[in-house]
């Protein structure tokens, strides 16, 4: 094997299943690598929606005030090395075939899956760029899932969803548990959820590990005007405020409460490392930039693409599409995987789309345009135009478009990737 995507198309191959959550396997291999001792201070983000917006604010921040800082995200949207960033910019096929050419060559026949592969690959790279910090995002779930091998310093908790039923079930107490198996004893806890399930707290009580919690313990307020907010914590009789920052360049209000549990956590790391001063913060916050969230990539007619998979984002999705009206149509063009609930994530959208199209995603998972076609039916959306794949959707839907028209491109990863490459 030569090239990165080489790798990839055996790592795909090389395990059972895709996803096997368990740490003993990955335990066993990072060993001997000698990874499995990390000295620089290490932030790990799970939940449902928001995770990877979360990283990339932290990461930024951390990138403004100096230090040199190790993301890891999935998935990826357009190239495999967007998942293992350095200060901010992807690293490059020889770093990532290097590092998995070390795991091949300790590996002696334990299975790992293409996720473990990377997560693997990613602290390898860390380690020879000697990072200073390192921001991991969880794949699936936080208890068993392969970046939980490492102790976090400080575990964030992003919304708590509903999300691969197949894996974690649909209570959200049980969700909530599984997540917040990435908190260690003693170590800070950050749960931006506005509402969790108890299950957060008990598992602070349990370990036990502080818990700052949003709404309790700090909270988002308007700015001075209406492109600014601010952050308050409220911690042992102290308060600390970030007063005045600009709205992240990612797009949606909720960035803002992204911005609030990723300034806390950084507040959390004390000595290990120092919170950066307010300069840093507003500058991270304005660099930030992450692919296919709320993101506009042309006018008129305007185009907004947006990974929203699964309710709790398209809820979200939703209340954005409410408070920005437009003078002319609002037109929908998604598809999503099968396991995903469809359902869920096309109501709360039905009264804000004048017209839908929608197409099978071309790979295994993906829902058929028969199962598609039953949602549409399911919900009587009207206007529903049904195509065979994406290029036939697109080629059929760009002349459509008027110049004062809105159009939205949500549902998968695989969705948005596909808009931006015509777009490009």
């Amino acid at each position: 094997m030569k090239t990165l995507q080489d790798w990839l198309t055996w790592q795909e191959s090389l395990h059972l299943t895709a996803i096997d959550l368990g740490l003993e396997r990955i335990r066993e291999v990072a060993a001997r690598m000698g990874l499995l001792a990390i000295h620089v201070p290490l932030i790990t983000v799970a939940g449902t929606n928001g995770k990877g917006s979360t990283v990339t604010v932290l990461a930024s921040i951390l990138q403004a005030a100096g230090y040199r800082v190790g993301a890891y995200t999935s998935p990826h949207i357009r190239s495999y090395n967007e998942r293992i960033a350095v200060d901010g910019v992807p690293v490059t096929d020889t770093d990532i075939v290097a590092a998995f050419e070390a795991i091949e060559a300790v590996r002696q026949g334990v299975s790992l899956t293409y996720f473990e592969f990377g997560t693997l690959a990613a602290m390898r790279v860390f380690r020879q760029h000697a990072v200073e910090a390192i921001v991991l995002e969880v794949g699936l779930g936080g208890r068993l899932d392969a970046t939980n091998l490492w102790d976090a310093d400080v575990a964030v908790i992003t919304a708590i969803g509903i999300d691969h039923v197949d894996w974690l079930g649909d209570d959200r107490e049980v969700i909530g548990w599984e997540k917040g198996g990435i908190a260690r004893a003693g170590r800070p806890m950050v749960c931006g959820d506005p509402d969790p399930p108890l299950s957060i707290a008990r598992v602070a009580a349990t370990l036990p590990a502080p818990l700052l919690q949003y709404g309790r313990d700090f909270r988002v307020e308007p700015g001075a005007d209406a492109v600014t907010f601010s952050v308050v914590l409220e911690q042992d009789g102290k308060v600390t405020d970030w007063r005045d920052m600009p709205r992240p360049a990612i797009g949606g209000t909720a960035q803002c409460l992204n911005v609030a549990h990723s300034l806390v956590a950084l507040s959390q790391l004390g000595e290990r490392l120092p919170m950066p001063g307010y300069r840093a913060v507003v500058q991270g916050i304005g660099q930030a930039r992450l692919t296919g969230r709320l993101q506009k990539i042309h006018n008129a007619p305007d185009i907004w693409i947006d990974v929203a998979h699964n309710p709790h984002a398209a809820e979200k999705l939703a209340e954005w599409l409410k408070s920005h009206t437009i003078g002319g149509r609002t037109l929908a063009l998604f598809s999503m995987l099968g396991d995903k609930d469809i359902v869920g994530v096309v109501r709360p959208l039905l009264p804000l789309v004048d017209e839908w199209h929608y197409f099978p995603l071309l790979e295994k998972r993906g829902a058929s345009l028969e199962k598609l076609r039953e949602v549409m039916l399911q919900l009587s959306v009207d206007h529903a135009v049904p195509w065979l794949d994406f290029k036939h959707a697109w080629a059929g839907l760009n002349p459509r478009l008027n110049h004062d028209d809105r159009l939205v491109v949500f549902g998968s990863f695989l969705v948005v990737s596909s808009m931006l490459e015509v777009i490009s």
